[in-house]
């Protein structure tokens, strides 16, 4: 089976994509996942979530009609891209014998794509900013998982900064954001298949997720900070304001 052509670096803000169901399948875990031809749909990774969404077929035999199926996880196998569907064993079936070579639509959950592409920009520059605001470098997180409500940088230290430190550095973030700078996103072949870097200004961040274009979209951040162990965590928020501008 050819690889999964994936469309969201090149077009992070193309929601919704005709495609063709290349196959049909199982995991190891028996759970059910489509291949598409091409797809604008994100895998998990990277600590950013796998895109959410719906497929529609248009395939009907004897009666039987599929609604809008919901996909909901998509994750990476070696290059193919898996998108999970929330079916039962008779769609499944139905699907097997009818969809496989077919024409589709998939269209992304755009309300998460969008906040998961401003949250991501926001926690680079958070971290960039938290640089600036101390005079030097600091090391870069070790994680930053994304959720449906915000970001976390999971940095392996502590007492590198503290609380008004992280005061100083979201509010230079805001004032950053809301003067509008550009966001590219390239890819790196010198350092391998599929390496790509986040660039802003001066800065540039190793990074193969999807993100804003430009810093005016992400609108107001809010953060905070624990301590736990030998971690040091930064949380950030995002306000809706910016909401209306990927729309």
């Amino acid at each position: 089976m050819s690889e999964t052509l994936p469309l969201f670096h090149e077009n992070p803000y193309l929601k919704q994509l005709d495609c063709r169901v290349d196959l049909l399948e199982r995991d190891d875990m028996g759970l059910p996942f489509a291949l598409l031809g091409q797809t604008v749909f994100y895998p998990q990774g990277g600590g950013q979530l796998g895109d959410r969404g719906v497929l529609s077929i248009p395939v009907t035999e004897a009666g039987f009609a599929l609604p809008e199926l919901e996909i909901v996880a998509t994750k990476k196998r070696e290059d193919q891209i898996r998108h999970y569907l929330n079916i039962n064993d008779e769609a499944f079936a139905f699907l097997s014998a009818h969809a496989v070579g077919q024409k589709a639509t998939a269209s992304l959950d755009w309300s998460l794509r969008y906040h998961q592409m401003r949250i991501h920009s926001a926690m680079h520059l958070i971290h960039c900013m938290l640089e600036e605001t101390l005079g030097r470098s600091i090391p870069h997180p070790v994680r930053s998982p994304l959720s449906d409500a915000g970001g976390e940088n999971q940095y392996e230290f502590i007492e590198e900064f503290d609380e008004n430190s992280l005061r100083q550095a979201t509010a230079a973030l805001n004032a950053f954001c809301s003067a509008s700078h550009e966001i590219r996103t390239e890819a790196d072949t010198s350092k391998g298949h599929g390496f790509r870097w986040w660039q802003c200004e001066n800065w540039s961040i190793p990074c193969g997720g999807v993100h804003v274009r430009n810093t005016q979209e992400i609108g107001l951040v809010t953060s905070s900070m624990k301590i736990k162990k030998n971690t040091t965590r930064v949380n950030i928020t995002l306000s809706a304001e910016a909401q209306a501008l990927g729309e």
